[in-house]
């Protein structure tokens, strides 16, 4: 029985082509996160001016690039202050993100000002989207190198 498609087209795509358009990928959606994040302080800076000391936001987001696995992650803290030896310190509680692409931020920003809770909804709402994809080209990436060893372990034999 003949297993070639009758059109006998080739593909010219190769596993490494994939791999190079998985990196792009990431690259671009890394870029596109750092914009975000940016326009995020950018934002949330300006509000901070126009709002008393009592209503002042403490939620900050950072993204992190995991150079080991062509990935990266965005990251939600609350930022504090601490005393220590009679100076004030920032520091920075990370939130937990939990199952899924998006944070629980409903009873994260309960004590939070409106302005901020809008901010960080908006914003939550395109890096859940982002995480997704990121996630989906990881499990994409993890195939076609399974798949390579498959083949290869196959041809050795």
């Amino acid at each position: 029985m003949n297993y070639e498609p009758s059109n006998k087209l080739s593909s010219t795509v190769t596993e490494d082509d994939v791999l190079i358009w998985i990196e792009a990928k990431v690259d671009q959606l890394h870029a596109e996160t750092r914009v975000l994040v940016d326009d995020y302080w950018r934002r949330f800076k300006s509000e901070q001016k126009n709002h008393a000391a009592s209503v002042k936001a403490r939620i900050g987001v950072r993204v992190r690039k995991r150079e080991t696995c062509l990935s990266f992650s965005i990251e939600w803290f609350r930022m504090a202050m601490i005393r220590e030896n009679g100076h004030i310190k920032p520091i920075a509680h990370y939130l937990k993100k939990g199952p899924g692409f998006r944070y629980p931020l409903g009873r994260l920003m309960k004590r939070e000002p409106d302005w901020e809770v809008d901010l960080v909804e908006e914003l939550e709402t395109e890096f859940s989207d982002i995480r997704k994809q990121i996630h989906l080209l990881g499990k994409i990436r993890d195939a076609v190198q399974s798949y390579r060893k498959a083949t290869q372990a196959h041809q050795n034999h």
